[in-house]
């Protein structure tokens, strides 16, 4: 956790930053948005308040439901996301340094252990 801030130039939380690379991937409705990853309505509206605040999205009406908002990163958001993507590649670089090839590869099959546990544990729901 205490890499986090290092490679979080926006200090944003983890969910914020998975709606971010959910926008990534295009547009999208914020009730699309929550159905994706598993949030409610309120924190994801919540979440897309703090995110239009920074510059990092822009919400306009949908042309067929203008009640509805359609979200998108702006470029401030997708150089946000590129800046983190860098600093990843760092610290991915740094780990390579650190530990031996055994070690990697005994860090990716407990992670993606740990990982398939919290995907399962979300299905279950």
């Amino acid at each position: 956790m205490a890499e986090r801030n290092r490679v979080n130039p926006g200090n944003i939380t983890w969910q914020q930053f998975d709606i971010l690379t959910v926008l990534r991937t295009g547009a999208f409705m914020p009730s699309q948005i929550g159905q994706l990853l598993g949030i409610t309505r309120s924190k994801v509206s919540k979440n897309l308040s703090t995110l239009r605040d920074l510059g990092y999205i822009r919400q306009v009406p949908d042309a067929h439901d203008r009640r509805e908002l359609k979200t998108s990163l702006t470029q401030d958001g997708r150089d946000m996301l590129n800046t983190i993507d860098q600093q990843h590649k760092t610290l991915e670089e740094d780990a390579r340094q650190v530990w031996s090839e055994d070690e990697q590869e005994e860090f990716t099959a407990l992670a993606n252990r740990l990982i398939t546990k919290l995907r399962q544990e979300r299905v279950d729901r």
